[in-house]
């Protein structure tokens, strides 16, 4: 017998999530996920960065171990009772500012030395994920990263399959910057893109 059909979630359907269970995921408690944490800090760098943005934060969990690495970081997320939860349980000193933003366009205005796509690009349309593609490009700083990681294996309510999504943003960063990491860890993978400097003219004597 066929497998019924599951609609892609989108942006309702992650509302209700974080209203029927503030943490859907297990991102506090789940050893799985703190080793995916410890996998995305890695690829950001061993320097610490100035401005970064994360993308589709959640809860915070990732953002709380991303302020660590970043003077500031802007961190956003399309549902609103996710962001409560994640103010909730940041301390006021941690120089995080948790924003409301739909992607693909709701991007905040870099520049940004860090930009970080996680666990997201797989429920987006390939136009959309385009889109998102041209806009974190269009937020990083000369000599910023972007680290893109997301689980690589299929499941019933992308938009896309996950590991095509991964592809596709990597592919896109590959074409301007330099990819300096591209790591698969069993059902994830992790990549970061370097943007290039480009060198100042020297002024004619």
């Amino acid at each position: 017998m066929a497998a019924a059909f599951v609609k892609p979630i989108d942006l309702d359907g992650f509302e209700t999530k974080f209203k029927v269970s503030s943490d859907p995921w297990n991102y506090r408690t789940s050893a799985f996920e703190a080793m995916k944490r410890r996998t995305l800090l890695r690829a950001c760098g061993p320097q610490r960065l100035g401005r970064g943005l994360e993308l589709a934060c959640a809860i915070g969990e990732n953002s709380r171990a991303l302020a660590s690495r970043c003077l500031t970081l802007v961190a956003t997320d399309g549902a609103p009772t996710a962001l409560e939860t994640a103010r909730r349980l940041t301390p006021h000193d941690a120089r995080i500012d948790y924003r409301h933003g739909v992607l693909p366009g709701g991007i905040p205005g870099g520049p940004f030395d860090l930009i970080v796509v996680s666990e997201i690009a797989y429920y987006l349309s390939p136009l959309d994920l385009a889109a998102l593609g041209q806009r974190m490009m269009q937020s990083l700083a000369p000599g910023g990263r972007i680290v893109v990681l997301h689980h690589v294996v299929p499941f019933d309510d992308a938009a896309q399959l996950p590991a095509l999504a991964q592809a596709r943003l990597c592919r896109m960063f590959a074409r301007s910057m330099l990819r300096v990491l591209d790591q698969r860890h069993g059902r994830y993978a992790v990549a970061a893109f370097r943007r290039r400097v480009r060198p100042s003219k020297v002024p004619r004597a």
